[in-house]
């Protein structure tokens, strides 16, 4: 395994939560950033000090700008979807330049903590996979100096998947659910195996629940009796009749549970181990992070959820001589990461025909895409760049290029681009 740490960044709406490989046990660690009442926490909101370029985040930002020495922002995600700015002393900052500094003060407490800002791996953990956020996300890092190769991003969902399978065997051998309260809302998540497949599946979903209240009712007594209704019918509804090996509980609308939530838990825990993992996202991320450092996976499963694809796409293609399938993309890839780029001179072929294979289905299906609409200078007279990518993990595109053949054949540059869905 790489030198460096190995980070788990989960960033909530909110507010985030950092963990680290602790290099004693091998488990995951939480960094703490205050003496506050909840230290594990930091509110996504960052503060300029007035004439000069120092930046605070959290309970310090707020406080700055409180006695009249800063400007503060906060909600940086809500303001990253919205492509804002903010202004200060005449200077203009965008939504990516104040996530940056977030995240360069957020990282840096960890840094000064562990004595290293040397990065093995950090996975970011978000609730919702938009290619904006992800694409900013992965700007920001750039500018942090760090490799692209050692920053990745998965979903929540994922982050529970790999949590519940560093488990014992016995918490996740049949179905594994989570509930998670927070300025998110409430969320529930499933995993489960799906054995008869080679290799078997681990494989998680989430389900957004209409039903979720606002965090703040947990302010007063009819408030709690509400949450626990809420709750309650929620369970009651939702694990009818499923066999449950392991539940858990995490969000900082849960922190308080035993006090508002007394029906609830006496309904969840019925016959079943439940545990509150205050950190369960950013100790996911960890260990995601951790895996991919190995040579072997040390979970021998397909790993399926949001942010993961549900295809194979191949196209057979001559390679001296040889018929060979070309594979484009895999089952259970990222799809944020999953891209293929290739070169094809066609040699009696008018049509790029692409195999797709959902999974579980025996015989792909097939897509083509005509080259003689691109450019038709005849056989063996045209090389064509092919691009593919996905725009999310149902969808993918298709880009090819006339790219000419030679000096005889100079290209047009002419290009057709397709997308497809694979829902």
């Amino acid at each position: 395994m790489d030198e460096g740490l190995v980070i788990g960044y989960d960033f909530c709406k909110d507010f985030c939560r950092i963990s680290y490989l602790d290099p004693r046990t091998g488990e995951p660690a939480d960094h703490v950033f205050s003496d506050e009442q909840n230290p594990y926490i930091v509110q996504n909101s960052i503060c300029r000090k007035k004439g000069s370029e120092t930046w605070l985040i959290g309970e310090a930002a707020y406080e700055t700008a409180l006695f009249g020495d800063g400007y503060v922002v906060d909600k940086l995600l809500k303001l990253v979807s919205m492509d804002g700015f903010a202004t200060f002393e005449g200077r203009r900052y965008s939504a990516e330049d104040l996530l940056t500094n977030f995240l360069r003060v957020s990282l840096k407490s960890l840094f000064d903590s562990q004595g290293t800002n040397r990065v093995a791996a950090l996975f970011f953990s978000v609730q919702e996979l938009s290619r904006e956020l992800l694409d900013t996300i992965m700007r920001c890092a750039k500018r942090l100096g760090l490799e692209r190769k050692r920053v990745h991003i998965i979903s929540h969902t994922e982050s529970f998947l790999f949590f519940v399978l560093s488990q014992k065997r016995e918490l996740w051998s049949n179905l594994s659910v989570l509930y998670d309260l927070s300025g998110d809302g409430l969320n529930y998540y499933e995993m489960e195996i799906l054995r008869g497949m080679r290799p078997n599946v681990a494989y998680a979903r989430r389900t957004f629940l209409e039903e979720g209240f606002s965090v703040d009712i947990l302010e007063n007594p009819s408030g709690y009796r509400m949450a626990d209704n809420i709750m309650t019918q929620s369970v009651e509804r939702m694990l009818n009749r499923k066999l449950i090996s392991s539940a858990y509980l995490s969000g900082n609308g849960m922190d308080n549970v035993q006090a508002w939530g007394t029906n609830f838990l006496k309904t969840l825990c019925s016959r079943r181990k439940v545990f509150f993992i205050e950190n369960l996202f950013a100790r996911g991320a960890v260990l995601a992070a951790a895996d991919s450092l190995r040579e072997t996976s040390a979970y021998p499963f397909s790993v399926m959820c949001e942010g993961r694809i549900s295809v194979d796409i191949t196209v057979e293609v001559c390679r001296n001589l040889n018929k060979v399938t070309l594979p484009l993309a895999r089952v259970g890839g990222n799809w944020y990461e999953s891209r293929a780029d290739f070169d094809i001179i066609p040699d009696g072929e008018d049509t790029l025909v692409l195999k797709v294979r959902k999974l579980g289905e025996r015989r792909p299906a097939e897509i083509g895409i005509p080259l003689n609409d691109i450019a038709n200078r005849g056989n063996k007279k045209t090389r064509f760049g092919v691009s593919l990518a996905f725009t999310r993990e149902d969808a993918f595109r298709v880009q090819v290029r006339d790219k000419g053949f030679g000096e005889f054949f100079p290209s047009t540059d002419a290009v057709v681009e397709k997308v497809f869905t694979v829902g």
